[in-house]
């Protein structure tokens, strides 16, 4: 029989090593997290808390522009209807009171979530569920599971919700960063972030197109109403060319504020699709919804692109891409009377 030092000592090492794992892992977030797209964060963020307190499952909820949380992620075992029941209503309870963790086995005294707690503990399941505050801001709840292991223990919620702040950390400066590279009129992605997703397209063995977007129609309109009138208009066009990319593609603005151009990489891999697709395009944008004061103005778009393959240089890319747009812009004043046209 082990004595009461051998026992102590067992679970001095057994909470160290779960310290240690803490450490490392927020170090992790710290170091990888900011440097990491969304999707790759987040995964990081649900597989980490899942090892740190042996769950079974996680899931990552992302409040969104109002607050609201909205499911992302899910790694692990499938919880039963009463756990996914438990998270729903927890997930409601901290976006609505702003609790910081709550776990089923120390369920909150309101209808409803106490008889649901009761049964998941009935199936010999827990859940534990961390709000990721970043100051008074809620970014999103972190839910983990523990499916016919018994509940989670005081200290093991505490671990993940120490780990839930590391987690909101990264979270707030992957945004920051987002936010810092990306156009402040549409919030499309901008200069930076266009240039990274080229340089690794480029990076790449598979073949696809870089096109140039321009609109006219921006200068009367800034001449006549005002760039606040000029930014609705380009946010109309920046708008209608999403809604056109199919997943996958991308679109940004290199040149920011009150630029007329976009630039989108597409899916096209050799000559006569991109023509095709050019078409598409212009025909499709130059019915763009646009606000009705802003009509008159608008005036189509003209699109040109260049196909990379290979080790196609960026330079060389944007040339024949930007050459490519110019010459039909020219042929399209010409063929609508405008040739002395201004922007």
């Amino acid at each position: 029989m082990r004595t009461f030092a051998a026992k102590f000592d067992e679970g001095e090492r057994y909470h160290g090593s779960r310290t240690g794992a803490l450490v490392a892992h927020a170090y992790e977030l710290m170091d990888r997290g900011p440097e990491l797209d969304r999707e790759a964060l987040v995964e990081m963020i649900c597989d980490r808390a899942v090892d740190l307190v042996g769950a079974n499952a996680g899931d990552l909820w992302m409040a969104d522009d109002s607050g609201t949380p909205r499911h992302e992620r899910f790694c692990g075992t499938r919880p039963s209807a009463s756990g996914i029941a438990v998270e729903r209503a927890l997930v409601t309870l901290i976006a609505e009171q702003g609790d910081q963790m709550i776990n089923s086995s120390e369920a909150p005294l309101l209808p409803g979530i106490v008889q649901r707690c009761e049964a998941l503990g009935r199936e010999r399941s827990g859940a534990v569920c961390v709000g990721l505050h970043r100051r008074d801001e809620l970014l999103g709840v972190l839910c983990l599971h523990r499916i016919g292991g018994g509940r989670f223990e005081e200290w093991e919620a505490a671990d993940a919700q120490r780990f839930a702040k590391f987690a909101a950390l990264a979270l707030h400066q992957m945004a920051q960063r987002e936010r810092a590279e990306r156009d402040e009129v549409t919030g499309m992605p901008g200069r930076t972030l266009l240039l990274r997703a080229l340089n690794d397209r480029l990076a790449g063995d598979e073949p696809f197109a870089l096109a140039c977007i321009d609109f006219d129609g921006l200068k009367a309109v800034n001449d006549r109403l005002g760039y606040e009138a000029g930014n609705e208009l380009i946010r109309a066009v920046a708008k209608a060319i999403g809604q056109l990319l199919r997943p996958g593609e991308l679109v940004g603005r290199l040149h920011g504020r009150g630029g007329d151009e976009f630039v989108c990489l597409l899916d096209e891999r050799d000559q006569v699709s991109i023509d095709s697709r050019c078409g598409v395009l212009e025909a499709a944008l130059d019915r763009a919804d646009v606000p009705a004061e802003l009509a008159s103005s608008y005036l189509g778009v003209s699109v040109g692109a260049a196909l990379a393959k290979g080790s196609t240089p960026a330079g060389s890319l944007f040339s024949a891409a930007e050459s490519a747009m110019r010459e039909r812009k020219k042929e399209r004043r010409r063929s609508q009377g405008r040739d002395g046209d201004e922007r």
